[in-house]
């Protein structure tokens, strides 16, 4: 786990169960400012989730990231509403997940368990399990060894 991530914890942390939001906001601004990653105090991560190098990642406040999960450089998991509607705003990543370099996923799409997201691909709907999908907008791809018509 990274430093990232540790300090996302201890935020959230602060923020969700302790209460002391001033204080779980004042490590979260330490945070952005020291690996140049933007992960939301109230984003709930699961406790294995990599990030290899956190720099350029955004997770929204409303984002579920599920076990296991890689998050590469630049990935960011935003949202598509411009009024900040209550409600779920973010992504449901499900657990073994790989968000490659640069992806975008954006809304309140749910990626399901073991998808993989190609590097620079933004993702604006639902992602079926075991799923790869590249491209803008992001497209699934069949598995290795199966020939498209």
């Amino acid at each position: 786990m990274n430093a990232a991530i540790k300090l996302h914890r201890v935020a959230h942390g602060l923020t969700s169960t302790r209460g002391l939001r001033w204080l779980g906001t004042l490590v979260y601004w330490a945070n952005k400012l020291s690996t140049s990653s933007d992960i939301d105090p109230r984003a709930s991560i699961a406790r294995d989730v990599f990030v290899p190098h956190a720099t350029g990642v955004v997770i929204g406040c409303t984002a579920e990231i599920g076990a296991r999960t890689v998050i590469m450089p630049g990935v960011v998991i935003g949202s598509r509403d411009r009024n900040n509607a209550p409600g779920r705003r973010h992504a449901t990543v499900g657990a073994d997940v790989v968000l490659g370099a640069g992806a975008k996923i954006l809304g309140p799409v749910v990626i399901g368990d073991g998808a993989r997201i190609g590097a620079n691909a933004v993702v604006l709907s639902d992602v079926a399990p075991s799923t790869t999908v590249v491209g803008i907008p992001a497209r699934a791809v069949p598995p290795r060894g199966v020939v498209r018509d």
